[in-house]
């Protein structure tokens, strides 16, 4: 009974990060899709999103109200390195290389940014804020706590809409062509800019919602985006980075076999093997490279014909 009880938690936790971790792997897929560029900055739009929490708290809200306003301060942020660093840089026809230099020094220097907020936070509200943990502020309905019911709804209602949007709408016609030839988009009278801008304000914006739940799922701090960026980045590569519904595949992938691998690990060895736990996903990664290495998406490519 109390190993079912066990199963049961751990089947829960493991649900809920997977969602948490597909709202990142989401944006970063797209941003590929879009740009080819991997976006190092991912990991301060995550910790938008957990300091949206602590603002929202701040002013009287609900923690969870982060998210909408996460959803907007990261899809901003994610503006701002669009407008003035990438596209400068893109239209100079800067390398890939390059451009994914510059999203790692926008993200060390927004870091900075967000370290200045926390030492306010600490020093003129008296908040703990680089120990950020709402888990006794969540709710509970049918048992389940409230951030596993909202991360699930929020992962499925954005997967959804990004679906509808993409490939029910003449915009993500226009997104998709930006995808596949830039150049042939342009010469149809695409806005290619617009698209990219589009696209980057959604990967913000989607990873700004996974901070502020990360807020009732873990202890967080200024540090949580970069010390997740390369469990965001195995997640999409695993899914494959050429498919936009790869980014859940290889989020609940990883997630599902961290959270359960770590509770058999500890069970047999004790709780020390916690701190190993950024080891699973790269050693997903690298069995998922070895038999797939397109990612868990290209199983349905082949099948398929394609």
């Amino acid at each position: 009974m109390n190993m079912q009880i066990v199963t049961v938690g751990t089947f829960v936790y493991a649900l809920t990060w997977s969602c948490i971790l597909s709202l990142t792997a989401i944006g970063i897929t797209l941003l590929y899709r879009t740009t080819r560029v991997p976006n190092f900055a991912h990991a301060s739009f995550v910790t938008n999103g957990v300091y949206a929490a602590v603002i929202a708290w701040i002013l009287g809200l609900h923690p969870y109200m982060g998210i909408p306003l996460g959803f907007i301060i990261s899809g901003i942020e994610a503006v701002i390195l669009f407008y003035v660093l990438l596209e400068p840089l893109r239209r100079r026809r800067a390398s890939i290389f390059l451009l994914m230099i510059a999203t790692f020094s926008f993200d060390i220097l927004w870091y900075g940014f967000q370290n200045i907020l926390a030492d306010v936070l600490q020093y003129e509200f008296k908040i703990l804020s680089r120990s950020i943990y709402f888990a006794k502020l969540d709710f509970e309905f049918l048992g389940l706590k409230g951030v596993t019911l909202v991360s699930l709804v929020v992962f499925i209602v954005t997967f959804l809409a990004l679906q509808i949007i993409v490939y029910r709408t003449n915009t993500g016609i226009a997104l998709r062509a930006c995808m596949e030839n830039p150049s042939l988009a342009l010469t149809l009278g695409i806005d290619v800019t617009k698209m990219l801008l589009l696209s980057w304000f959604i990967a913000g914006a989607t990873a700004g919602v996974a901070g502020a739940l990360m807020t009732f799922y873990m202890m967080c701090n200024t540090f949580t985006g970069t010390f997740l960026v390369a469990e965001m980045f195995c997640a999409s590569i695993v899914g494959g980075l050429g498919y936009l519904y790869g980014a859940p595949l290889g989020s609940f992938l990883v997630g599902f076999a961290k959270v359960f691998l770590l509770s058999i690990v500890a069970a047999i060895i004790g709780p020390t093997v916690i701190n190993y736990a950024m080891a699973v996903p790269l050693i997903v990664l690298v069995v998922t490279f070895a038999f797939l290495p397109e990612g868990l998406a290209s199983i349905r490519i082949r099948r398929g014909g394609a």
